[in-house]
């Protein structure tokens, strides 16, 4: 049985797959104050002109693309919305994604992104959460730009942890991931001062298992068929349908360089503990690191276990 955070979410929520479509769902969410999915139609689920209005007019604000109000009765979803700008969404290439603002009260959750680069599988982890948390999630350079992919861990964690600090100057630090994304989050904080929370995630209670590995889990042949690599990924649901095969081409180096990286990666010491969500041990941390098992046998009861760590 798979207890990923799919399954126990709110039936009518579909997370967002892209940084358009992360930026949308979080601005719909401001709007009209609860959390939304991917393909819930904006007027059935409560909003009205004026605040179509307000939608319109953020994005206007953040991408420089005037739309017309019959444009969200038109394109009533965000999926749906993201394909009108999506070729503006330049500044969504950079590593760090606001996935929920939450309320300010708490310090903000950062979460790496898992060996594919993208940071999206963490949306419904946010959801579960609460909307009163916030969460960014961090994604792959060159993914969505030319950008050069990070080659070593270590300088993925130094770049990630410019970031942070540049979102937040001073602790305390709540970091975590999944996959290569735990031994980024793990260096991040050896590089971080005032590290509340460290988590290593089993990817299993995030997602099911298509969208764990997918869009990539083993290296294709070579030369690769992209078009047909794509439309794979997007007959699973795990892209856009207006994503194009050059993007494949850029999840593809972008999960070869993850992978030769975790390879040549050595552990730095790190004193602090380090909480482990539904995998023990963590083969690859150093013999003194401490590792503290938490008891969640489902995506819901890890939410639950965060909460009472972030407080």
């Amino acid at each position: 049985m798979n207890h990923a955070l799919s399954e126990t979410s709110d039936a009518g929520y579909q997370r967002p797959r892209d940084p358009v479509e992360i930026w949308l769902a979080r601005h719909w969410q401001l709007v009209l104050g609860f959390a939304v999915g991917i393909r819930e139609d904006f007027f059935g689920i409560g909003g009205n002109s004026l605040d179509a209005a307000r939608v319109l007019d953020g994005i206007l604000r953040e991408f420089g693309v005037q739309l017309s109000l019959n444009a969200v009765a038109e394109h009533p979803t965000v999926e749906q919305q993201a394909t009108l700008i999506r070729d503006r969404a330049e500044r969504l290439s950079g590593p760090l994604i606001a996935i929920q603002d939450g309320d300010g009260t708490r310090s903000p959750l950062f979460l790496v992104h898992p060996d594919h680069g993208q940071a999206g599988l963490y949306c419904r982890l946010a959801h579960a959460l609460g909307e009163e948390y916030t969460v960014f999630g961090i994604q792959a350079a060159g993914l969505y730009s030319d950008a050069e992919p990070g080659r070593t861990l270590e300088a993925m964690a130094d770049a990630y942890v410019d970031a942070v600090r540049a979102e937040r100057p001073a602790g305390p630090y709540l970091l975590g991931g999944c996959g290569i994304g735990a031994a980024i989050a793990y260096e991040m904080a050896v590089r971080l001062d005032d590290v509340r929370l460290l988590a290593v995630i089993d990817a299993g209670l995030l997602e099911p298992p298509d969208a764990i590995t997918g869009p990539l889990s083993e290296e294709p042949a070579l030369p690769p068929d992209l078009p047909r690599i794509l439309a794979s990924w997007q007959e699973r649901d795990l892209v856009p349908r207006d994503a194009k095969p050059d993007f494949a081409a850029r999840s593809l180096r972008v999960w070869r360089a993850n992978q030769d990286a975790a390879r040549h990666w050595r552990p730095s010491p790190y004193a602090g503990p380090v909480e482990v969500f539904g995998l023990m041990p963590v083969a690859w941390l150093p013999v003194t690191g401490v590792q503290r098992a938490r008891e969640c046998g489902s995506g819901e009861k890890m939410a639950d276990a965060l909460r009472e760590l972030i407080g």
